[in-house]
């Protein structure tokens, strides 16, 4: 196992025509010195013996560190925030197959970095055609039935109180955990053997809720923070409005095609 730094560090052995042109790059007024992975030259040396860019290193982590098995495994490493990352082939790459491995657990860590981007739009999670799984997520609904409309989209649900500091935190909120429906298992398919087998209906008041909600997907955190939480907690001091909502519905759809990403992605 390999443990490598992913910084970007200024690059002083370049030449200045290097220099020049790596600022015509970027937009007009910026000035930011030539950069270049941070790698170890041991590193360097198991990327270029696999023909591999720092990028897929990077992926590689990314689907790596996503992978639930490997994050029980080394819960104790990533508590105290020194994960080892295997890396197929370390330390020469010459092992049989370790650039096929590499490559295949890379391309996996940057579907996971595009859904993590919430810049850029990802086919069949945000962008139409939203694939089955995903479109049952989440719906929503109010207790009457009808449609979602003005205050409706209001977070009065206690998600989010002033901590110190006047920092917002997550509070409590609520939330009802029930099985899936027929018509949801359904409609989600394989994927509930993943996601497990109870799913939350999550309130933002007393009237309108999501519907659906997987707890795998409700569970997940980056950072340590649980996203869909955190989220509704600052949507708790101000009103949500449409726009909010198809906000709360990008963050979902990413949070549970991570979920779908995740198993079987450490070499």
């Amino acid at each position: 196992m390999a443990i490598v730094p992913l910084a970007l560090v200024r690059d002083d052995s370049l030449g200045a025509a290097a220099v020049r042109a790596y600022r015509r790059t970027l937009p007009a007024g910026i000035f930011e010195p030539a950069l270049r992975p941070n790698l170890s030259e041991a590193a360097q040396r198991y990327l270029d013996n696999l023909g591999a860019s720092a990028e897929d290193l990077i992926y590689n982590v990314l689907a790596v560190l996503h992978d639930p098995v490997y994050r029980d495994a080394n819960a104790g490493a990533l508590r105290m925030e020194w994960p080892r990352i295997p890396l197929p082939g370390w330390p020469d790459g010459n092992a049989k197959g370790a650039a096929e491995a590499l490559a295949r657990v890379a391309a996996r860590g940057g579907e996971i970095a595009s859904l993590l981007d919430a810049d850029q739009a990802v086919p069949g999670v945000t962008l139409p055609a939203i694939r089955p799984e995903i479109a049952v997520l989440a719906m929503p609904a109010t207790t009457t039935g009808r449609q979602m409309a003005g205050d409706d989209f209001a977070v009065t649900a206690g998600w989010g109180h002033h901590g110190a500091g006047n920092a917002v935190m997550p509070s409590q909120g609520r939330a009802h955990q029930r099985e899936y429906t027929a018509e949801e298992r359904a409609g989600m398919g394989e994927v509930v053997s993943v996601l497990g087998d109870t799913t939350l209906d999550i309130y933002l008041n007393c009237d309108a809720f999501w519907r659906n909600v997987p707890v795998a997907v409700w569970n997940y955190k980056l950072g340590g923070y649980q996203v869909l939480k955190k989220w509704l907690s600052y949507r708790e001091f101000f009103r949500a409005r449409p726009s909010a909502a198809r906000g709360r519905s990008a963050v979902l759809q990413r949070n549970r095609a991570a979920n779908r990403r995740a198993p079987a992605t450490a070499p």
